[in-house]
């Protein structure tokens, strides 16, 4: 399964480029919406898609602007870029960025399958790199309620792993500690919590840097779960209402920052803050637990619970229920005895 992030700013050519991925084929699986890049960078780091589709005139962020950003991270992913200009300069500097293919509005759908079908074979080629950072996102998210002996541990064994790759792709291995190393230190930023007073490691040392980025993880989840506790500003709580009445529709950050009259980084921040959880999280925690009453009161496909809860896939809420509760869904269903 490949998973596709798409940003447009326009609602209706979304609209349609979400339509045109669903109908191209059961791998690739929509896995967010959004209208401008800033949003897109956003949640490029909290679902960490496989590939991204985006147009190259956005609003707050634009393509370019996005696919470079990806780029500088070492962010593992297949790009796509559609544009409405014909423009040799704009191709020339998006491949520079690495992007797979340049695609003039209006798009056919014919043409964009055959895009999507030559993007396979890179992102079979991402496939193990997308599989630790979604891990490693997973376990930061802590779904599952694990204790923090356990987590430590996961995440340990899981750095190790990431550490062995230097046999095999010393630049992958470079990228994924990057990415690691990048998202606890923003994490830790944004609520407040220097990183300063970690000394980094000066030598390659596999021991070294595994204790370094050990030492980050546990700040983090020291730290962050008193954070939690604080009482809810009144635009959160309003947030969170309104999510709670709307989590089956796809709610974006850009929708939920207008609704605050925030800017989408701080709105992010805010309730990332305050709630323990990102956006997207919260949301996938609320349809995870309908899921499960769902599974425990009615005899519904698991196809059919996935669609009431608001999942146009069925195989990524099947991906999505395994992560937060570490089984499927119909060995959860078998074990609550429905």
């Amino acid at each position: 399964m490949y998973t596709v992030l798409i940003a447009e700013n326009e609602p209706w050519v979304l609209k349609g480029i979400v339509e045109m991925v669903k109908t191209a084929g059961e791998e690739f699986q929509v896995v967010g919406e959004c209208s401008n890049g800033k949003e897109a960078w956003s949640m490029i780091q909290e679902v960490w898609p496989m590939l991204l589709i985006t147009d190259i005139m956005m609003p707050e962020l634009d393509g370019l602007s996005l696919i470079k950003r990806i780029a500088e991270h070492r962010i593992p992913l297949v790009s796509v870029i559609i544009s409405g200009y014909d423009n040799f300069q704009y191709a020339q500097k998006a491949m520079s960025y690495g992007v797979s293919e340049y695609l003039l509005k209006p798009v056919e759908f014919e043409t964009l399958t055959e895009a999507l079908s030559r993007s396979k074979e890179k992102l079979e080629s991402l496939k193990d790199l997308n599989d630790y950072i979604v891990k490693f996102q997973s376990l930061l998210d802590n779904n599952q309620g694990l204790a923090l002996d356990t987590l430590m541990q996961k995440q340990s064994h899981l750095i190790q792993s990431v550490l062995r790759l230097h046999a095999l792709s010393k630049n992958a291995r470079i990228g994924l500690l990057n990415i690691m190393e990048t998202k606890l230190k923003s994490l830790l930023n944004e609520i407040g919590a220097a990183s300063e007073d970690i000394p980094k490691y000066v030598s390659n040392d596999d021991g070294a840097i595994l204790k370094y980025y050990m030492a980050l993880l546990e700040k983090w989840y020291l730290e962050y779960p008193g954070m939690g506790k604080a009482s809810l500003p009144e635009a959160i709580a309003q947030s969170c209402r309104y999510i709670e009445t709307n989590y089956k529709s796809n709610l974006s950050l850009t929708e939920m920052a207008n609704l605050t009259n925030f800017s989408i980084s701080h709105f992010s921040a805010l309730f990332k803050k305050h709630t323990g959880s990102s956006l997207v999280g919260y949301v996938n925690r609320l349809r995870m637990d309908e899921a499960k009453k769902l599974l425990r009161t009615t005899s519904y496909a698991v196809s059919e619970i996935a669609e009431i809860v608001g999942y146009t896939s069925s195989p990524y809420f099947t991906r999505v229920f395994k992560a937060h509760t570490g089984v499927a869904p119909l060995e959860y269903r078998r074990r609550m005895g429905s």
